[in-house]
């Protein structure tokens, strides 16, 4: 994580989440941790279920990765 960065930004729709990777540490994080058959919206947006996010943005802050909630 370059300092300052914000590794994912974090929008919650309600009945979905999209969990957008910002840096090539997050994209990577995300190739590593999340199923390859993950559904995306737009080029780089992940949909999550609201009911993973949390455990999700929790094992991303462990490794050290941040976000904000737009």
């Amino acid at each position: 994580m370059t300092e300052g960065s914000i590794d994912f930004v974090v929008d919650d729709h309600g009945s979905i989440v999209i969990l957008t990777p910002s840096t090539d540490e997050a994209k990577a994080w995300c190739n590593e941790h999340l199923p390859d058959d993950h559904m995306t919206f737009g080029q780089e947006g992940i949909v999550v279920e609201p009911r993973y996010i949390g455990a999700i943005l929790d094992g991303a802050a462990e490794d050290g990765l941040n976000f904000i909630f737009a």
